[in-house]
């Protein structure tokens, strides 16, 4: 090996080493920066020197030095930190949030959403967040405007629940109408209520009663308070329909038992039919209850506030307490996540060896979920960084020695010649 290897090698020491001190630099700097991930420097040899049949078998070449193989992103989850704050999401696990152009989008882990000036879902660079859109099914942005903040009329409801086996047997009051709502609470087995909209939005609350009136069958009863319809008195009760359920030995419902009516609101409102579909009750022993109930009209309302759900649902609450969906996120990922190219502002693109992309669900199919109010931190370790730093340094200062101590010996041989 000539000197000037020598010199060539520690030259290409003093750059590897400049560019490792550089990641490092970049990774400490960006150690709260939100979905960072930190970078290590990979090194390999240079091409030895007399290679070939002209060296000796008996002999091993002298390396060319070293360089820099590769910079390699590390693609681990963070730790997760709440935040509290409703449109600050993070993922537990594998994925990306897509962003920008549906066609080309980028890719980040930074979860720092907000809702811009032109209402639409927007990541920390105000880039457009990609989901399935409610409205459309299709993959694009998501905008508010898509949302229908006026009043719907409640079409349909469905009610699930319990009616217990252990209820005694009763009978249905004669005539139409009760005196009073005590009255019903007195005579029927369960009571509940069921809010609906009328057509300007506005919430009505209608009443179910429910009469065990054999072992397997019980009659469901709707009313409403007459201050509510057309011709009624405040505070009395005006029936609205009827229906029949029945069971099996086993407690499963059987056959449909759902029952239409139709209120003459007196605000103003269109009259218009409302279903109730009580087909979802079963009757086991315990107690008797309603577990859920799920109907389609919306009342008038402003946004209030956002919620992202882990499966990527986000909706709009309204200052009535309505959930409007908004649309759904997908999360995006590779078979070969460590070929993404970083494109900088917490962004990655497609890389030549990164694989095709991958859309699906969160917490379907192996991607992570989403956590609402929350965000994943850097993986920088200051403390591993420091480490690697000194190492790089005292690697630096070697080869600058090496480099010095080369070139004073070319300077010695060239003294001896004179």
């Amino acid at each position: 090996m000539r000197l000037e290897s020598a010199m060539f090698a520690s030259k290409e020491g003093l750059t590897a080493h400049g560019i490792a001190i550089s990641v490092i630099g970049d990774n400490i700097s960006n150690s709260n920066t939100v979905g960072f991930k930190a970078a290590r420097t990979e090194f390999g040899d240079l091409l030895s020197e007399g290679s070939g049949a002209a060296r000796s078998e008996s002999m091993q070449a002298a390396g060319n030095g070293v360089q820099v193989a590769r910079v390699r992103t590390v693609h681990e989850t963070g730790v997760i930190e709440d935040t509290g704050r409703s449109l600050d999401i993070a993922i537990e696990g594998r994925g990306f949030i897509m962003v920008g152009d549906a066609d080309n989008p980028n890719f980040t882990r930074a979860g720092t959403l907000a809702i811009n000036s032109e209402g639409v879902l927007v990541e920390g660079n105000n880039l457009p967040v990609l989901g399935f859109i409610s409205s459309t099914g299709q993959l694009g942005q998501l905008d508010i405007d898509n949302l229908n903040l006026n009043g719907v009329a409640t079409t349909s409801a469905q009610i699930f629940g319990n009616l217990s086996s252990d209820n005694e047997i009763t009978t249905v009051p004669t005539g139409e109408d009760a005196d009073t709502f005590k009255e019903i609470d007195q005579s029927a087995s369960f009571t509940a209520e069921v809010r609906v909209f009328d057509s300007l939005g506005g919430p009505r609350d209608l009443s179910l009663a429910f009469y065990r009136t054999d072992a397997s069958e019980w009659t469901a009863v709707a009313y409403i308070d007459g201050g509510e319809v057309t011709g009624g008195t405040e505070g009395a009760p005006v029936q609205l329909g009827t229906t029949t359920m029945t069971f099996d030995s086993s407690g499963q419902p059987t056959g449909t038992a759902t029952m239409t009516v139709t209120p003459e609101f007196n605000n103003g409102a269109a009259t218009g039919n409302i279903t109730i579909d009580l087909s979802g009750f079963t009757q086991f022993a315990g107690a008797t209850q309603v577990s859920s109930i799920v109907q389609n009209g919306q009342s008038a309302g402003n946004i209030q506030d956002y919620e992202v759900k882990p499966d990527g649902r986000v909706f709009a609450l309204l200052d009535s307490g309505t959930p409007l969906l908004l649309g759904t996120l997908q999360l995006a990922d590779f078979s070969n996540v460590d070929s993404l190219e970083r494109v900088g502002n917490n962004l990655f693109a497609r890389g030549p060896d990164s694989g095709e992309i991958r859309l699906g669900a969160p917490g379907s199919n192996g991607f992570g979920t989403l956590n609402g109010g929350a965000l994943e931190r850097s993986t920088v370790d200051i403390a591993t960084e420091f480490v690697e730093l000194v190492l790089y340094q005292r690697g630096y200062q070697a080869s600058s020695q090496t480099l010095s101590t080369a070139n004073d010996m070319i300077r010695d041989t060239l003294n001896l010649l004179r």
